[in-house]
């Protein structure tokens, strides 16, 4: 079934949505592997690889493909998948692609230099089982982010396997939030609450400076990172982001972005249930598949 973004929004005000969000990515419900659960119960063939104790899964398509998806979910740092994610990740396998989904070490347990790190090593163990493969990278919201920084840091060590193309959806860029158009986004948004986020970029970033890419790829090097397709609703307050992230890559070399502003929608509207998210998850099928 699919809702309406403005069925949705008004539910969301009503319960207060971005409060039970913020809470939650501050002090994170007890893990529940809702996705690894629903993988394992499903009929998509699939491979299971440990990277330390997180877990990366393989879903393979009917036919055989060289386009392989690295898939790194949204949640704040500190949220796990949703059953959301599941249904694109299955999409993605119904068009065909290869779709590798990293269970990434989460805050508060964790901070940056652990996710970071062991994300990387879940893409080289997957540029090692598949060095035939033409690697993409999808990212929602903070997976967003994570997916920018890891393609920053393949960048950065020449690693022959990097990412040709990335998906980010609503991605969470800038984790110091200081953007004066954030604070002007918070009444429109019905997700995502800032002084909770602030809290939350704290957790994640541990040691490390708010302002180092490796927490907020928006401050690293931009250039070469091959097709970026960026999708963001412009009422949510991490859309500034991807405006700056647009004009940063403007002044840049080996970096080609392409930018849908969608007119009122909510963040991370695409992973959604919604009317309005169809046509977007369809873009970015064809765009891995151009």
């Amino acid at each position: 079934m699919r809702f309406s973004a403005n069925f949705v929004k008004q539910v969301f005000k009503v319960i207060n949505m971005k409060k039970i969000v913020g809470a939650n990515m501050v002090t994170p419900p007890k893990r529940r592997e809702i996705t690894l659960r629903q993988l394992k119960r499903s009929d998509l063939p699939q491979r299971k690889e440990m990277i330390e104790d997180s877990p990366l899964i393989t879903l393979f398509p009917e036919h055989p493909t060289n386009r392989h998806v690295f898939y790194l979910h949204g949640g704040g740092y500190a949220l796990e998948a949703s059953p959301f994610h599941k249904e694109i990740q299955a999409g993605m396998v119904a068009t065909g692609l290869k779709v590798s989904y990293f269970d990434y070490p989460l805050a508060p347990e964790n901070t940056a230099e652990i996710t970071l790190s062991r994300t990387l090593a879940a893409f080289s163990r997957l540029s090692f089982l598949y060095p035939d493969d033409r690697f993409y990278f999808f990212g929602d919201s903070a997976g967003g982010g994570l997916a920018l920084s890891v393609a920053q840091q393949l960048k950065a060590m020449d690693h022959p396997h990097r990412p040709l193309k990335l998906a980010l959806v609503s991605p969470w860029l800038d984790l110091t939030l200081e953007d004066p158009r954030v604070a002007l986004l918070q009444a429109q948004d019905v997700l995502l609450e800032r002084n909770r986020l602030k809290e939350a970029a704290k957790n994640y970033a541990g040691n490390l400076s708010l302002t180092d890419p490796r927490v907020s790829p928006l401050f690293g090097d931009l250039s070469y990172l091959g097709e970026l397709f960026v999708i963001s609703g412009t009422a949510d307050i991490l859309h500034p982001d991807v405006l700056r992230l647009k004009d940063l890559v403007e002044q840049t070399s080996g970096t080609h972005l392409i930018l849908e502003s969608v007119a009122g929608m909510m963040h991370d509207f695409v992973v959604y249930p919604l009317k309005e998210s169809e046509p977007y998850r369809n873009q970015i099928h064809e765009f891995y598949w151009q």
